[in-house]
């Protein structure tokens, strides 16, 4: 019998999230019997493995074709609660997936969990013992997605695929993220903050406090800390500033002048956001540094975050570069007027995936823009960007010295959620720019090398 609509709501929200790994967890051997500590929630592993077993014998009863259908149906009878069924085969490629779809036909061989496990030879170390259980962490959505010690059983069907599920164990332990390197990914810089979060409100504000302002503690990862302010702007842990640690950072400004904290307590008061700004790297000398930091609310009095120190060639890709070269090229090749009617076009030959060519000249007047052909002719010179940074002139600014990268907030279409958005933009001829961005999302981009 299909599950009711009330349940089956909050499977989805826990399980959008905890589905990108889909099965993830470490590779080390999995443990042959049930741990004794309980999930913090009501599914027991008694539970798990009935459910696991009960899907095994369905696929065995009805055929893996008909199977894979049910299991992949986020209203089918396989969908339990936080319970759902995966399914995969021996080189790790998705068969089902009742939340993610898109990830069936993947093979997961190399991604990691939410800690940087590789966790599909673990599982497949389980399943050619017959069954088993593996520890991996991933976001809870239920508890705003922090990072959580999950424990999944997995079970064979034949010597093709084998089927598993999962349960909550709680917030990983400080101690779990200390031994590991230092995050590099925007991905996994949200899930090192995301783990900061549930720590924080397991143990209280005062111990995570204590926790997060520790040079040496299971927050401080190489150059990558967990620091903390109040909604004021006020610093409540800082590792390596201590001596910083009640000053107010509302009214202070990087290098570049931006009120980078007023938008840090933004980002979070929205429920967290990537930004990008310039601040002192603490294990080069304090020197001024490219900072690109993940921000989000524990509750309503303070917020935390954490940063990995960067460069313009790590945050301007390759394609992305090279796009804005291609479109100079045209432009300069086939004349201003020829090249923005290509450029406008969102069926033409400069929309390539998430990318397109905006321009404008450098009165402000937006030349190209395809997917707002209302904004063609307007002078933009003195519109902000949700944060109120004044975007167009940056890019004017920059583009008048040749070309190079502006950042800037944008409502991203795809989910319309306000987001930070890299572009890289170049001057045509001196009297307009063109340019290109990408907005900045949980991924396996590299930020430093």
């Amino acid at each position: 019998m299909k599950p009711a609509l009330s349940r089956v709501l909050p499977c989805l929200l826990l399980a959008l999230l905890l589905i990108a790994s889909g099965c993830s967890g470490p590779s080390s051997s999995p443990v042959t019997a049930p741990p004794a500590i309980a999930p913090v929630n009501a599914t027991t592993n008694e539970t798990l493995v009935a459910f696991v077993n009960e899907a095994v014998a369905y696929a065995k009863a009805e055929g893996k074709e008909a199977a894979l259908v049910e299991f992949s149906n986020p209203e089918g009878s396989f969908v339990r609660g936080e319970l759902y069924i995966f399914a995969y085969d021996f080189n790790s490629t998705t068969l089902a997936h009742p939340f993610s779809p898109e990830k069936i036909g993947v093979s997961r061989t190399n991604e990691p969990d939410a800690l940087g496990n590789l966790y599909a030879q673990g599982f497949i170390d389980a399943v050619n013992n017959g069954t088993g259980f593996v520890w991996f962490y991933y976001q809870n959505p239920a508890h705003n997605h922090a990072i959580e010690k999950k424990l999944g059983y997995v079970a064979k069907v034949d010597d093709d695929w084998w089927l598993g599920s999962g349960v909550y164990y709680g917030p990983v332990e400080p101690a779990a993220a200390s031994v590991l390197e230092a995050p590099s990914t925007t991905q996994e810089i949200k899930d090192f903050v995301d783990s900061a979060a549930g720590y924080a409100r397991m143990n209280g504000k005062e111990a995570a406090l204590a926790a997060f302002n520790n040079p040496s503690g299971g927050f401080t990862r190489g150059d990558v800390y967990i620091y903390a302010l109040d909604y004021a702007g006020n610093a409540l842990a800082l590792p390596f500033q201590p001596q910083l640690v009640g000053t107010s950072f509302y009214h202070t400004r990087d290098t570049s002048g931006r009120y980078y904290t007023r938008t840090e307590i933004q980002l979070a008061r929205e429920g967290g956001g990537y930004l990008l700004y310039q601040y002192p790297d603490p294990k080069e000398n304090f020197t001024v540094r490219y900072k690109v930091s993940y921000v989000r609310p524990v509750d309503d009095t303070y917020w935390i975050g954490a940063g990995i120190y960067s460069s313009e060639d790590r945050l301007i890709d390759p394609d992305l570069k090279q796009f804005v070269a291609d479109a100079k090229t045209y432009a300069t090749t086939n004349g201003k007027e020829r090249a923005l009617l290509e450029f406008n076009d969102p069926n033409g030959s400069f929309i390539k995936d998430d990318l397109y060519i905006f321009a404008n000249d450098y009165a402000g007047n937006a030349l190209a823009w395809p997917y707002r052909p209302d904004q063609i002719g307007v002078n933009r010179f003195n519109t902000t960007d949700p944060m109120g940074s004044h975007h167009i002139q940056a890019m004017i600014n920059t583009a008048r010295n040749g070309e190079g990268m502006v950042e800037y907030y944008s409502v991203n279409p795809a989910n319309n959620r306000t987001q930070l958005k890299i572009s890289y933009v170049t001057d045509v001829d001196g009297t307009w720019l063109l340019g290109a961005g990408r907005y900045m999302e949980p991924g396996m981009t590299r930020l430093r090398a």
